[in-house]
């Protein structure tokens, strides 16, 4: 009785270090990684070009990794004030998910959540307001199509809708010189993996 008593015990304990607990990202598999350039048009006069890059890890049909974005000459924000320079940079974190990856033409969305700043030189020969940095927010949703070119090599084209939040112009300019639908371009070289799912 005594030797069933504690193969009973031993085996509900092995039972029980063999259990796993279920979790949100349970069924997540890591498949590859991915980095590359980053183009990023205006769809209106007033947005400008932004270049940059990113990369992630790709995670089944989703990733998760980072960017970095940044642009400058925003004539359409000079014109008519006594601004010299202006640029905009920021980075953060990118999100994103292909519906049907293995396809050779599938649907691309992604998000792209980031701090940054908009970096001020005037005309102004005070030294105070010469210089000024506003921080800022900055979310770029985005959806469009992706083609696989090569097993390691996508490209991306997509429309979003870049918003920014946290300028402090001084009635020079606003969050809405800055905001407003952008397409982008994006070249991923990487392993993204070779399940379909």
């Amino acid at each position: 009785m005594k030797k069933l008593c504690i193969t009973t015990v031993l085996a509900l304990l092995s039972t029980l270090l063999v259990a796993q607990h279920e979790t949100l990202f349970n069924k997540a598999r890591v498949v590859g990684g991915f980095g590359g350039p980053i183009v990023e048009f205006g769809l209106n006069s007033t947005l400008q070009n932004a270049y940059g890059g990113g990369g992630g890890v790709v995670i089944g049909s989703a990733f998760l990794g980072g960017y970095g974005m940044g642009s400058i000459d925003l004539q359409s924000v000079l014109d008519g004030n006594d601004i010299e320079q202006i640029d905009l940079g920021h980075g953060g974190l990118w999100l994103g998910y292909t519906y049907k990856p293995h396809k050779i033409v599938h649907l691309f969305s992604s998000a792209k959540i980031g701090w940054g700043a908009v970096n001020i030189k005037t005309d102004n020969f005070d030294p105070f307001d010469r210089l000024r940095t506003d921080r800022i927010f900055v979310m770029t949703p985005e959806l469009g199509l992706e083609l696989n070119v090569f097993k390691w090599f996508r490209v991306a084209g997509a429309v979003g809708y870049r918003w920014v939040n946290g300028t402090n112009g001084n009635g020079k300019y606003t969050d809405e010189d800055f905001s407003g639908g952008v397409g982008t371009l994006t070249f991923r070289f990487g392993w993204f993996g070779n399940r379909q799912f």
